[in-house]
């Protein structure tokens, strides 16, 4: 359904709804009429979109943050062998995403509790196990 919303010279506010053959009759029968107006047409609200990329192909945009390179690594075997914390952010360095410990520890208290990967306490200190 078509909508418009003209503004004749005199001031005075019409709202058109219809077919878009009848908005467009009435909008050229009120332009004449009246000596001309302004008409403005509303706008289309988009709807929002998921995270797609640009390019198309329906694939999900990947999320650069520390959990989700953190989860790579973890699918890439990284944790097969125990790893401290600090062995985790000199790999996230190595791969060019420079992260304070702080950043790290919280995304990998997230994954502990998603059991994505494990932690165990040795010498009072946290290793990560996948």
């Amino acid at each position: 359904m078509a909508k418009a919303n003209l503004v004749l010279p005199n001031g005075t506010k019409v709202n058109i709804e219809g077919t878009a053959e009848e908005v467009a009759v009435l909008i050229s029968k009120c332009s004449v009429q009246e000596g001309g107006g302004t008409v403005r047409t509303p706008k289309k609200k988009r709807a929002k979109r998921k995270s797609s990329s640009k390019t198309g192909g329906g694939s999900k945009k990947k999320k650069e943050g520390p959990t989700s390179l953190i989860t790579e690594l973890a699918e890439e075997g990284y944790f097969k062998s125990k790893r401290k914390i600090g062995d985790i952010q000199k790999k996230l360095e190595e791969m060019g995403h420079i992260y304070a410990i702080e950043s790290i520890s919280t995304p990998l208290t997230r994954l502990t509790r998603s059991r994505a990967i494990r932690r165990i306490k040795e010498n009072k200190v946290w290793v990560y196990v996948k």
